[in-house]
């Protein structure tokens, strides 16, 4: 199949522009700017080990550890009272690891899954496979709401919104994506929670650093090696992701940004 590349553009590249282009707005400011930035925080399940391609990891028990979630702060530089303070890039912010932090438990075997789950699974995988975008009408129907389709809020049916996020009018290239994205090994989020959700592919909560060299191989069956080389600036997947709860009910369907 033609894997989606994904283009990461910086948040900040327009407000950059526009400072370049009206240099007497600059000069008008006499507040101080600050930037506060949030690193994504990812969740974790299990003690440190090894993913298999061919069942869960073994020995995992526990909640885990988080990726920095500290605030960065980009302060004005002394002296420049009067002017914006930009703050550095996405890319460029420092992301880092603990090397002994436990892993995310990464599950293939989907009985393991509530009944609900299981359900929702396989109406889904037969969907995708039977190559008719009608058929993931039934999936969407069988939630109490519709399951959230990718970001755009204008689109009223589930089934247009997922055709737009395909390369072709029918819908193939989205329907092969979330093929290959339910036949990947998943993790549990939150898992005793009220929130509790069950995510595919388990890349959308595992730290990209830690992948060992097997399964860097199943996430290029996902993505390219220059998607994979941008995620690895920013320290997390980006592409799509599909989430059920453990009643059955299809959360959503899109990627992150």
């Amino acid at each position: 199949m033609r894997r989606q590349s994904i283009r990461l553009v910086p948040l900040f590249s327009c407000l950059a522009a526009s400072l370049v282009s009206n240099p007497t707005a600059i000069a008008a400011s006499s507040v101080t700017t600050e930037r506060i930035i949030g690193l994504p925080n990812y969740s974790t399940s299990s003690q440190e080990a090894p993913a298999t391609l061919n069942g869960d990891i073994n020995n995992s028990a526990g909640s885990g550890a988080s990726l920095n979630g500290d605030e960065i702060i980009n302060q004005e530089p002394e002296g420049s009272e009067g002017q914006l303070a930009v703050p550095p890039l996405e890319a460029d912010l420092p992301i880092t690891i603990a090397p002994d932090a436990p892993l995310p438990r990464i599950f293939y075997d989907i009985s393991s899954a509530p009944s609900g789950v299981q359900r929702m699974h396989a109406t889904l995988l037969e969907a995708t496979q039977s190559g008719d975008m009608e058929k993931m009408r039934i999936a969407i129907e069988t939630n109490e709401l519709p399951p959230i389709i990718g970001f755009d809020e204008g689109e009223t049916d589930p089934i247009a919104q997922l055709r737009s996020l395909s390369g072709d009018p029918e819908g193939s290239e989205i329907l092969a994506i979330m093929n290959e994205i339910l036949e990947a090994g998943y993790i549990i989020q939150d898992k005793g929670t009220p929130q509790e959700l069950y995510i595919w592919p388990y890349f959308a909560d595992y730290p990209l650093s830690r992948l060992t060299r097997p399964q860097r191989v199943e996430l290029f069956r996902l993505i390219t090696a220059g998607d994979y080389s941008e995620m690895q600036a920013l320290g997390h997947y980006m592409f799509y992701r599909i989430a059920i709860g453990p009643d059955g009910t299809w959360h959503y369907f899109t990627a992150s940004d």
